[in-house]
């Protein structure tokens, strides 16, 4: 699966080597929803993948996905 730059990874997810919480957006997240760090970015960063829950919630919006990942992933 390809990423579609949506960012909502970089809000809903812990990113404990950047000492980001989940649900807060990473301070490397540009307004655009693209990694403003992107070279340089961590390596749990690099490793993430795009799958089929990201395919599954391509087509809602940015404040629907999050609401999802959060349900999923969190409750």
């Amino acid at each position: 699966m390809i990423c579609d730059k949506c960012g909502v990874c970089c809000i809903v997810f812990d990113i404990s080597t950047l000492n980001k919480p989940a649900g807060v957006p990473c301070p490397y997240l540009s307004e655009n929803g693209l990694c403003s760090v992107y070279e340089e970015r961590p390596a749990v960063c690099r490793a993430f993948k795009a799958d089929e829950i990201c395919e599954s919630l391509a087509a809602l919006p940015k404040g629907e996905k999050i609401k999802r990942l959060n349900a999923i992933y969190y409750d």
